[in-house]
């Protein structure tokens, strides 16, 4: 059963919320007096989601009576993705930043307490998207637990279960992505991935990933390829059968059925926690990539310094049927894996 807690907020008169930006703070255990919408305009941490909002015609909708539970990416959140001025959405298609928008809301008053302490609780968003949810259970406070939204790692409080007339709202440090494409039809559209989509289809993994899933992708760029003269031409003539199949199907996960986001580890505290991935080998894929060879031995057949490329554009892509990371090395030397 869910329970639900209010949480405290900062007691400011509503003089000084007319005439001033206000910070993201709080202190007491009541509903305040806002509603969401004008909470999200009134925040100068929030100016950039607030011009979003404006500019789709969205924010308006957030002062209805809900409830609503916002998931709310802070200034820093949209400046990792390169926009630093309201702007810098005049560039963007209104009805996809719209869609967006509404995939940050979920029809519900949900704080942190109410959610299960688990990976992955599912919620359905406004923008019609499946959100996931992790929750974890790391002191004594089930309002402070470490939580995830599709990636973005909540803030602690004051700025987590800040209670609104009209729902919640929790500020959150990334800019969630998701793209309504399948796994393929998203590496197929990007012309810097073609090297590594040549790779699923000759090691046969292509028409897997057309299936529901989910599934964990790392996709590593052309350059990070070539870096080892590895070219769509020279993997076309590969005879794969002399590898042991871990050596390319380490990118998939082996096609098994997880979605992992880049935080998840994080919200259960298991940070150096490893992932089996079969044949001796195990992987932990938190910020940068670690990889045990058989026998424990790290980095013994991976190179160094492997991490997302493109910092946050290049992290937790979501995907009608997974996830989507951008690789800036390969995971596995290839030659490591070569069947004796």
């Amino acid at each position: 059963m869910k329970r639900y807690f209010p949480f405290y907020i900062f007691l400011l008169t509503l003089l000084a919320a007319a005439c001033k930006k206000l910070d993201i703070t709080s202190d007491d255990h009541t509903a305040d007096v806002r509603m969401v919408g004008d909470f999200i305009h009134n925040n100068y941490d929030l100016s950039l989601l607030s011009a979003a909002l404006q500019k789709t015609g969205f924010l308006d909708s957030l002062n209805a009576d809900g409830p609503f539970t916002v998931w709310a990416p802070d200034n820093q959140a949209f400046k990792a993705l390169g926009i630093n001025k309201p702007e810098d959405f005049n560039g963007m298609n209104t009805d996809s930043l719209r869609t967006s928008l509404k995939n940050l809301v979920i029809k519900d008053r949900l704080y942190i307490a109410a959610i299960p302490t688990q990976l992955d609780n599912r919620y359905a968003t406004l923008g019609n998207m499946t959100s996931y949810v992790s929750v974890g259970v790391i002191g004594n406070n089930a309002d402070a637990y470490p939580a995830v939204f599709n990636g973005g790692m909540v803030y602690d409080a004051p700025k987590r279960n800040l209670a609104m007339k009209n729902g919640v709202v929790h500020v959150i440090q990334a800019v969630p992505k998701y793209v309504p494409q399948q796994i393929t039809d998203y590496l197929s559209a990007d012309t810097s991935l073609s090297v590594f989509v040549t790779l699923l289809k000759k090691t046969k993994q292509w028409e897997t990933l057309k299936t529901d899933g989910p599934f964990t992708v790392y996709a590593p760029s052309n350059s990070a390829f070539l870096g080892y003269n590895l070219t769509a031409d020279s993997i076309n003539k590969l005879d794969v059968s002399r590898y042991n199949p871990l050596a390319f199907n380490i990118y998939t996960l082996c096609l098994q059925p997880h979605h992992i986001l880049m935080k998840d580890f994080d919200v259960i505290g298991a940070y150096s926690e490893k992932l089996d991935i079969g044949s001796g080998y195990f992987i932990n894929p938190h910020g940068n990539f670690t990889i045990w060879a058989p026998g424990g031995r790290w980095g013994a057949h991976s190179p160094g310094g492997i991490t997302v490329d493109g910092g946050a554009k290049g992290q937790d892509i979501m995907v009608s049927n997974g996830v989507i990371n951008r690789m800036n090395n390969i995971l596995l030397y290839p030659d490591s894996l070569l069947i004796k």
